[in-house]
């Protein structure tokens, strides 16, 4: 495992912000594998920084959702429960069907127009073909609809299950064409939410959210299957 960026090295030291996105990056990427162990001190000695900045960022992925903190243990970055992770996915599912009834019925012609020119490649100079990061945009799509809709309720509920799920969301995004797929399916979704058409608007929901969730399904299997053949832990990597 790389143990510093370039600015490190050169004597500029990492902020909070700076450390939180380094350590967000090392998660989402399995750098830093779902069940391993990391301590303050043994952060702290990666970025040779002090170890009030690493607290501050492993502070903040955990009310994300990253990791657990536990008293006089150290940090375990979150692991991935196949089951677990499938129930969310069903929460999910059934919440964001509710989120498309209200879109339908409260959202005005208007406010989804808005919604159509975020989802449109050639109005942003997005070359889908390179592959981008979706992660947050996507997000920010499904609590918007429920934010749009008058639920804010629901769209908190949208954001818990986000934190919950965002590290293999985050890898779902970034595959191969998924970011051509998300977008042509938010556009889909979006135009029957205009036609009023709750059904098939629902109905393209829950086949976005599927696909998602069978990836999800399929990469922890996997996942799990090489945590037992071998532990990769940064502590063996630094």
């Amino acid at each position: 495992m790389s143990t510093t960026d370039e600015s490190t090295k050169k004597g500029k030291r990492l902020n909070a912000n700076e450390v939180y996105a380094r350590l967000k990056q090392m998660i989402t990427s399995f750098e830093l594998y779902p069940g391993s162990r990391v301590t303050e001190h043994e952060l702290a000695d990666l970025f040779s920084i002090s170890r009030t900045p690493i607290r501050q960022a492993l502070q903040r992925l955990e009310i994300e959702g990253f990791l657990t903190v536990r008293p006089k243990q150290g940090c375990f970055i979150r692991a991935l429960d196949v089951a677990e992770l499938a129930e969310y996915y069903d929460v999910r599912i059934a919440v964001e069907q509710l989120v498309i009834e209200y879109a339908v019925n409260n959202m005005t012609d208007k406010q989804i127009e808005q919604f159509i020119a975020m989802w449109q490649p050639e109005m942003h100079d997005i070359d889908l073909a390179e592959g981008i990061d979706l992660g947050e945009k996507d997000e920010a799509f499904h609590v918007g609809l429920a934010q749009a809709s008058g639920k804010p309720v629901i769209a908190e509920v949208l954001v818990n299950i986000n934190n919950r799920i965002r590290i293999i969301r985050r890898l779902d995004l970034n595959t191969d064409n998924r970011s051509v797929r998300t977008y042509q399916e938010h556009s889909e979704i979006l135009e029957h939410i205009l036609n009023r058409d709750t059904a098939k608007a629902k109905n393209m929901m829950k086949r976005h959210i599927m696909r998602s969730r069978e990836f999800a399904k399929t990469l922890t299997l996997t996942a799990l299957a090489r945590q037992k053949s071998f532990a990769v832990s940064y502590s063996k990597k630094s």
